[in-house]
């Protein structure tokens, strides 16, 4: 018999208390999670109030962190001692999900909503056995130990406070997803983001990290506007002053979803432009817009989970956080388990952006200064220190606009990355100098500086030539470079016009699990053309 203590919901509208429940045996393919800390969200509220088809009583919550006690049999990739993160649940099979949009799922509803297994079965019960709704969104992690199925469990690393990780597993992936999968701004797109909850703010941050042109956001609280302007915001400003915003903006993300906000939102659009409507409000919420509008190329689209995949998303969002370009620690305010009920008004209020229950009261919110960097900024720092860490730098590729392999004819200096790679050891000793792109057809990928400063191609290092495209890395189109003799490649985001991150990949270019990073800086002036090439022999 597993015993723990979750925070039931007894009726509509009720004040959450933790009271002894008991939780079923666990099927093949489920964990047992000794949850540690777990958010408050909207989605959460909203069912409390009766505005999402659930069941009472109920044990809520849908943002937990914690660590994994049991696995059943069928449980290949998640063992007992893992530190994960809880999130939405999905099939894995449907054709929505094999095709990467999880939170689309044909089960979605069955998985999620249903208050318990798809089969009906209870997953918790009172200490008399009458069943609770339970297995909110694949989890109810308002408790101290909580099961989940393998498919809505993602491990993350041990650096990563639980009281920081939890958010991440909907309201910071709503967020941050949105922009990073669904809208997608670049170097030269604005921003416009309406409302500064956990959601806008974790917008604010990963639109902030990609590096944007500008980032506006509407909010009616001072305090929220004041935080917004701290995370990486230019504009922030209350709503009957929206229309000083202007239009024009490429990207509006609306997590308020009324009619005003859907019509500030396609209003502030360029054309063309995309609006993302994130908001959960009970009922069928209609809201109307003008057919004309959209004709100019703008799009109106409904965006649940941030459209993300999480088992790459809540890991990229590590990535983020640990590089330092998503402050986390800004937007949550930690609770003991004891004081749900004020977590929950804190939540209401608006006192605390993101309230985060702490199960044993033993990991208090940490501060982190305000001004992150940027991705780009971030990437220089590593780049000019000459050392970093291969997942923060996979983490910073994954942010960064792609480039096109149109813009990158020229010469570039390039600078390695000592991340303990092989590859690293290998270009400094031929003195590597960058790479040479004359054309398509016809790129020097390793030059070097010879002993008399002279450029010269190095072809037998590189086993000849390289030829340049765009094509498909991680998920995203993005310039390429494969080489002419070997199943290598470098794959090209921009960190600004004239500087790009690189990575090598393919067969032979890993060193373990690690992939090799280096810099590419323009080079002033004019291309210079094809470069001479190394005498075989000469010395490096």
């Amino acid at each position: 018999m597993r015993m723990a203590m979750a925070a039931v919901v007894e009726a509509t509208g009720a004040v959450p208390r933790p009271r002894e429940v008991r939780l079923d045996a666990l099927r093949e393919d489920e964990v047992l999670v000794d949850v540690a800390a777990s958010g408050i969200c909207h989605t959460d509220l909203t069912a409390i109030d009766g505005g999402a088809p659930f069941a009472f009583p109920a044990v809520l919550g849908h943002e937990g962190a914690g660590t994994v006690l049991e696995a059943g049999a069928a449980v290949e990739d998640l063992a007992p001692g893992d530190r994960v993160v809880l999130t939405f649940d999905s099939c894995g099979r449907c054709p929505r999900c094999r095709d990467a949009h999880p939170a689309y799922c044909e089960e979605f509803a069955a998985r999620n909503y249903r208050g318990g297994r798809t089969d009906g079965t209870a997953t918790v019960r009172t200490g008399d056995d009458a069943p609770v709704a339970a297995a909110w969104m694949g989890q109810s992690s308002w408790a101290t130990r909580a099961i989940a199925r393998a498919t809505n469990v993602v491990k993350v690393g041990d650096d990563i406070p639980f009281a920081l990780a939890a958010p991440l597993g909907c309201g910071v992936l709503t967020g941050a997803g949105t922009v990073l999968t669904v809208l997608r701004p670049g170097h030269q797109d604005r921003l416009l983001v309406i409302g500064a909850g956990t959601v806008g703010l974790a917008a604010v941050m990963a639109a902030h990290a990609i590096g944007v042109a500008g980032i506006t956001v509407v909010e009616p609280d001072p305090g929220r506007r004041a935080l917004a302007l701290e995370l990486g915001a230019d504009l922030a400003v209350p709503p009957d002053q929206a229309a000083d915003a202007g239009p024009g903006f490429a990207a509006v993300l609306d997590t308020v979803g009324t009619q005003q906000t859907t019509d500030l939102g396609l209003r502030a659009l360029a054309s063309p432009g995309i609006c993302a409507t994130v908001a959960l409000r009970p009922g069928v919420n209609p809201v109307t817009v003008s057919q004309t509008a959209l004709l100019w190329g703008r799009t109106l689209t409904g965006v649940i989970e941030g459209d993300a995949v999480p088992s790459h998303a809540i890991p990229l969002l590590v990535g983020l956080w640990r590089a330092g370009v998503l402050p986390l620690e800004r937007l949550v305010t930690t609770f003991p388990f004891a004081r749900v009920d004020d977590a929950v008004v804190a939540a209401r209020s608006g006192g605390a952006v993101k309230a985060v229950l702490v199960m044993d009261g033993a990991e208090p919110s940490a501060s982190a200064a305000a001004g992150a960097p940027t991705a780009g900024e971030r990437v220089r720092g590593i780049a000019a220190a000459g050392r970093g860490d291969s997942a923060v730098l996979a983490a910073l590729w994954d942010v960064l606009p792609p480039a096109r392999a149109d813009d990158l004819r020229g010469l570039w200096r390039g600078t390695g990355i000592d991340t303990g790679h092989r590859i690293h050891a290998t270009l400094a000793g031929a003195a590597w100098f960058g790479k040479n792109f004359a054309s398509d057809r016809a790129v020097q990928p390793i030059v070097c500086r010879d002993p008399d400063g002279a450029l010269v191609a190095d072809a037998a290092l590189a086993g000849g030539g390289a030829w340049l495209s765009d094509s498909v890395h991680r998920g995203r189109v993005t310039a390429t470079m494969t080489y002419d003799s070997r199943p290598v490649h470098d794959h090209f985001v921009r960190v600004d016009a004239d500087t790009l991150l690189g990575v090598m990949a393919g067969r032979g270019a890993r060193d373990g699990d690690v992939d090799y990073y280096f810099l590419l800086e323009r080079e002033p002036g004019d291309p210079p053309g094809p470069l001479p090439e190394r005498a075989a022999g000469r010395a490096r």
